[in-house]
């Protein structure tokens, strides 16, 4: 009765529909849009996790780097260590002398005992002194301190290989590590092993999940850093469901 008195309403409820229909439409669309970072905080220990897309060798503070069982570092034809991986580019970033690098690594193993030596006839390349894997080698430089962590085993035909066990015990000796080291400073890592080193039974989502899970229960043990940041690369963006990882962080 009221639209058939007054017609001017009729147009006023087709604009409060068009309204709300558009406003509808724009959550739904910022609802799905892609984010480049999320963020859960836990009271039991107090901590956070965030999740970003960006640079890992851009991060401040406790930085975790991929390496290998023998702490090869040749990246002169990208034969034994690829360029292009994190520890590639973090040796281009800080450590452009490679001879620096590794007087550096042999201090900080001096103390960790060599588990076998390769022969030169089997590894023609690179070093022969192979470690546990898990083992860290933890260096200063650009400010901040790196957490060199051998999570794979460097074959001799110069492959790097690994597995889901291999990269949950380097995990696990990672945060060890920055929780004697780290002073509770911030601490972040790449989706290590999701490259060269693949860990064939996981995929990059998977990989997020299970540092994050890493992460919290070693925290609940005792605290390791109260910030953690899994730095995604722009490239493996369309590999990780961010909404998938936000609502498998809210079960933690």
């Amino acid at each position: 009765m009221a639209l058939a008195v007054r017609p001017d309403l009729a147009r006023h409820d087709w604009l409060i529909l068009t309204t709300l229909a558009g406003c509808c439409i724009l959550a739904g669309i910022c609802h799905a849009w892609p984010r480049l970072i999320i963020t859960h905080t836990y009271t039991h220990p107090s901590c956070e996790i965030r999740i970003k897309v960006g640079d890992i060798l851009k991060e401040k503070g406790n930085i975790i780097v991929g390496f290998t069982d023998t702490f090869d570092t040749d990246v002169s034809d990208g034969v034994i260590i690829d360029p292009r991986s994190v520890q590639g580019q973090f040796q281009q970033k800080f450590y452009s002398d490679t001879e620096r690098l590794d007087n550096e690594l042999d201090v900080a193993l001096r103390d960790t005992p060599v588990a076998t030596i390769e022969a030169a006839t089997a590894k023609a390349r690179g070093k022969l002194n192979r470690y546990e894997v898990g083992t860290i080698a933890v260096l200063s430089v650009g400010g901040s301190r790196y957490f060199a962590t051998a999570y794979g085993y460097m074959r001799n035909d110069y492959r790097v290989s690994s597995s889901v066990n291999a990269l949950w015990l380097s995990l696990a000796k990672a945060w060890e590590s920055v929780r004697t080291h780290g002073s509770l400073d911030a601490v972040a890592i790449p989706v290590i092993g999701s490259e060269l080193a693949r860990v064939g039974a996981l995929d990059r989502n998977s990989i997020v999940k299970m540092i994050a899970l890493s992460f919290i229960a070693s925290t609940r043990e005792e605290i390791v850093s109260r910030q953690l940041t899994i730095v995604i690369h722009p490239k493996d963006r369309r590999f990780v469901n961010l909404v998938d990882i936000d609502r498998f962080l809210r079960t933690l």
